[in-house]
């Protein structure tokens, strides 16, 4: 081996831009076209790292539409506001007025406390105990609609202090609990998401770098031969570092295309049951920017893969 480094003749240094772009375009379509004499091999690398990272991509998306979703009930929340019970009917109208009046409520409703009673006793299964009763024992409610600009919980729980502060109002009620829940869980989910990209990216540098090596392998003997003749280990490296970029590529766009097929065929139903809660929720796709967002990803975990190996063992031949 010591004879064959002495041996290599360096090339003059004679740099044409020209010449630099049309080297590189003619070894970006070749590694392309040596792929094609063996497609088997090349898609079915090109589908396990298609798989590995349409997992990550595909959580992200379904996290995306829980929130799409958490966001729309959000913005529907109801606040119903429980008066004394000495307030009478005129009084719990006026008030009524009065919050409807109110810039940051878009709807205030009324709810009679005989009217509440009556079907209070009629879907309770309690008429007979309730009609022993010698006096009303629910109050007079208010149910209001916050206007859609104040949707976060912060402006949510000031508009609900703002209101336990009247007198007449005995108990402002708004279910955030289950909200805030869901939205923790949400964030430890993205953590995950998060975790879980790190690993299976990894994942895939190792699939890339594998297959490299392998091919490496294969063409040692012509690298040899091209390096007696004076290539430099930018030639050498040139060729598999477009691989790792066509294996990079295709895999970031089919994983992609994986995704939005998963979306497409569990969208019907998501619709119907939309459509059953009076909800116009509907899945959306991966957007347009996180498409090319996992593609250049997965580029980059090509080319990285592809830069490593090869580094690595011309290393060791010049060693």
């Amino acid at each position: 081996m010591a004879r064959r480094r002495s041996n290599i003749q360096r090339p003059i240094r004679n740099f044409s831009v020209r010449a630099y772009l049309l080297i590189h375009l003619h070894t970006f379509f070749a590694s392309l076209g040596r792929f094609a004499r063996a497609p088997f091999n090349f898609m079915m690398t090109v589908s396990v790292i298609a798989i590995t990272l349409s997992l990550p991509s595909g959580l992200l998306v379904s996290i995306n539409n829980l929130q799409s979703l958490s966001g729309q009930i959000d913005l529907n929340n109801n606040i119903s506001i429980f008066l004394n019970q000495s307030v009478t009917l005129k009084q719990a109208d006026d008030l009524s007025a009065s919050l409807q009046k109110n810039d940051k409520i878009i709807q205030s409703v009324l709810i009679n406390k005989e009217a509440a009673l009556k079907e209070f006793r009629q879907y309770s299964g309690f008429s007979s105990a309730i009609t022993i009763l010698d006096s009303n024992p629910l109050p007079h409610v208010i149910q209001i609609t916050p206007i859609n600009s104040i949707n976060d919980q912060a402006s949510l729980k000031l508009l609900v202090n703002e209101l336990k502060q009247r007198p007449d109002i005995q108990l402002v009620q708004m279910d955030m609990g289950w909200l805030e829940r869901l939205n923790g869980i949400l964030n430890i989910a993205q953590r995950g998401v998060s975790i879980i990209t790190i690993l299976l990216g990894f994942a895939v540098l190792l699939i890339v770098s594998n297959t490299i090596r392998l091919e490496l392998q294969h063409r040692r003997d012509e690298i040899d031969i091209t390096r007696l003749v004076g290539a430099t280990h930018a030639f050498v490296r040139r060729p598999f570092i477009y691989s790792g970029f066509w294996y990079g590529f295709l895999g970031g766009i089919l994983a992609c295309l994986l995704v939005n097929l998963s979306v497409w065929l569990i969208h019907g139903p998501t619709s119907s049951l939309a459509t059953l809660y009076s909800s116009s929720f509907s899945l959306e796709f991966m957007p347009l920017n996180h498409a090319l967002s996992w593609i250049a990803f997965s580029v980059f975990l090509g080319v990285t893969g592809s830069w490593i190996v090869v580094s690595r063992y011309l290393n060791e031949l010049e060693s």
